[in-house]
Formats: structure tokens, C-alpha cells, sequence
């Protein structure tokens, strides 16, 4: 049965290949959409892995740090560390800006996180240093600006003395890193506030105005506003997957139709149905996983041309080839269903 079904494949060689290629080029695309969805969640993981901490102090009643803006006073994390237990806290400012100099034609979005330098927030650049003084920025890596660089934000000049990696979220928005007292200078006119306390360890006590926030909640806070677009993104991962399944649906399909005769004249000669249903679930899987693996080689290709960043792992690569054996089979079920209803008296027609 196996010569049959490769000796079908190699007869009808060019339909198989027009198949694979209609098949691939979805697969690549449900890949990519699959994986930007992926990079829109990696994103904030990184970005609340960047402040490091146990817990966040912000103010009562708000969503979270990132989607809302309700500054405290910063000279609240004074009286929230404590030495004796440990327990350290970090002033914060998140806020969003543009700056020039990054980009040839003009302005550039960046998101802007201002820190105090020697606290729980510890920038770890991958080249140069972290910012220590007003005038210093570190940029993420897809800004695409060296160190020594001068950017202007707000009218001010800023020195870039760092880069950082994958630091970005808001759908791939790079980040600015600057100490917290020109933080305060553009955001606050140059009061002394932050939009939440960074804490490593837990305060004992909170004044009533203010809440602890888990880092997994303010995480999720940061993902809420992108909660239409990871949907949109899934909705359309699977409909693009009942798309390429319909592709190798309809080549098993036209398959068993060219051997109607030649099925009906094994039946007629004994052999069981359940290896003649073998050619169909054959191509099928045949079909789908080999436009599995040239999907993946072309998604591949296709990344450097995005501007977000895209998580492409081998994690997403083996639940493509999972799909793609799932639908492989789930497509021969038409060629199967074909074959099953054909009549052994076909083999006289016609004699």
C-alpha cells in the first residue's frame, strides 16, 4: 500500500506541489501572527522583570502604574524601607514621550521609565552603563542609536550612555531609561512625585491612600490595553488554520476522486478498507507536514523585515508541526470518506 499511495504521490507530483505551496504560505502566515501575539505577552514579562522587586506601592483605586496616572509623593519610599527587615524601595516614573534624533524623519513614540540610581531598580545594560546622572538616558537596542548618542525629549538634550534589550511594551514600543529627578523635571515640572514605589520585600504598613500591587497584577495591567489586539490576533491565527486544513482537505480530496476506479478494483479483489484509506491519511500528513516545514523556514525569512520584535522559538515551530499533523489528518478525512463510498462493482464499469 505504500508503493501505491508514493507512486499516487509522484503521478499527480504537481498538484501536490501547488498544495504545499498554498498550504506553506498560510502556515507562515498563521506562524507569524501566532508569534506576535507570543512577542506582545513576552514583552511585558520582560518589562516587569526589568524594575525587579517583590511588590508595588501605588496609589488607592487605581488600575496600575503603566494605564493609569495618579502620582504620589516620592518621599513615601523613605518612610516604607525599613533596614532592619530588609526591606528597600524604589521611587518610579512611567510615563510616554517622543524624542528626536532617533529617527531621520522626526519624532519616535518611547515609553520613559525613570528610576533613582543604587535602589531596587537595577538597569543591566547590554552595552555601556545605566544612567546615573540628569542629562544620561539608556535606549532600548531597536531605537538603533549607539552609545554616545545625544537625543532630545521634551526640548532637553539627553546623553545616551547605555543600551538595554528587549525592553520594550505598549506593541513593541521602545523605552527611554533616565534617572528619576529628570523624570520629575519633564513629567512633574520638577516635583518630587513617582507614579509608584517599587518595593523588594513587603512594607508593614501602608497609609490609607495607598495599595500593594503583586507584580503579576501590575503585569497584567500593563497587557490590558492590549487585550482586543492578542484577540484579534488568535481569531485570526485560527481561522487562517481551518484555512490551510481546507487546502489539504481539498487535495486529499481531489486524490481519491482520480482513483475511484482503481479503489473499486481493489475492493473487488479483497483488500481490506482500512489500508485503502491509508493513501489519503498518507498524503494528507505528507501534504501538511511538508508545508509545516517549509513554512517555518520561510517565517524564518520573514522576520527581520517586521519592526516589533518577534518571539519565533522552537516552542511555537513544534506546535505548528503538531497542528499540521492534527489537521493532516483531519483533511484525509474527506479522501477517506471518498474512498469508503466507493462501490466494488465501479471495477466492471465500463468492462
Amino acid at each position: 500500500m505504500l508503493t501505491i499511495t508514493f507512486r499516487d504521490l509522484q503521478w499527480r507530483a504537481r498538484r501536490i506541489v501547488v498544495g504545499v505551496c498554498a498550504a506553506m504560505l498560510v502556515f507562515a502566515v498563521t506562524l507569524l501572527l501566532q508569534s506576535v501575539h507570543d512577542s506582545f505577552l513576552n514583552e511585558t514579562d520582560r518589562t516587569i522583570a526589568f524594575f525587579g522587586g517583590d511588590s508595588w506601592v501605588v496609589t488607592r483605586g487605581l488600575a496600575g502604574p503603566f494605564t493609569t496616572n495618579s502620582p504620589m509623593k516620592a518621599e513615601v519610599a523613605q518612610h516604607l524601607a525599613d533596614p532592619s527587615r530588609a526591606v528597600t524601595a524604589t521611587p518610579v516614573a512611567i510615563f510616554r514621550h517622543v524624542i528626536e534624533g532617533a529617527d531621520a524623519h522626526g519624532l519616535s513614540d518611547v515609553n520613559v521609565i525613570a528610576y533613582r540610581p543604587d535602589g531596587v531598580v537595577e538597569p543591566r545594560p547590554t552595552a555601556g552603563r545605566p544612567p546615573r546622572a540628569d542629562g544620561e538616558v539608556a535606549v532600548d537596542d531597536s531605537l538603533g542609536v549607539p552609545v554616545g548618542a545625544t537625543l532630545t525629549l521634551a526640548g532637553v538634550p539627553l546623553t545616551v550612555v547605555g543600551t538595554v534589550a528587549g525592553l520594550t511594551y505598549n506593541g513593541g514600543t521602545p523605552t527611554v531609561v533616565m534617572t528619576l529627578s529628570q523624570g520629575q523635571s519633564i513629567a512633574y515640572d520638577g516635583e518630587d512625585m513617582a507614579s509608584a514605589i517599587v518595593m523588594q520585600g513587603n512594607p508593614a504598613a501602608l497609609p490609607p491612600d495607598l495599595a500593594v500591587m503583586t507584580p503579576h497584577e501590575v503585569r497584567d495591567d500593563l497587557r490590558r490595553p492590549l487585550q482586543v489586539a492578542t484577540r484579534t490576533l488568535g481569531l485570526l491565527s485560527l481561522l487562517l488554520w481551518l484555512v490551510a486544513g481546507s487546502i489539504v482537505a481539498f487535495v486529499c480530496y481531489l486524490s481519491a476522486l482520480d482513483r475511484v476506479r482503481d479503489v473499486a478494483v481493489l475492493k473487488a479483489i479483497g483488500a481490506p478498507s482500512w489500508r485503502l484509506c491509508a493513501t489519503p491519511l498518507i498524503e494528507g500528513l505528507a501534504v501538511s507536514l511538508a508545508a509545516a516545514a517549509g513554512a517555518i523556514v520561510l517565517a524564518w525569512a520573514l522576520v527581520p523585515a517586521f519592526p516589533l520584535t518577534i518571539s519565533l522559538g522552537l516552542s511555537a515551530c513544534l506546535v505548528l508541526a503538531l497542528v499540521a499533523v492534527g489537521l493532516g489528518i483531519l483533511a484525509s478525512l474527506a479522501g477517506i470518506a471518498r474512498v469508503l463510498r466507493v462501490d466494488p462493482a465501479l471495477a466492471l464499469a465500463g468492462a
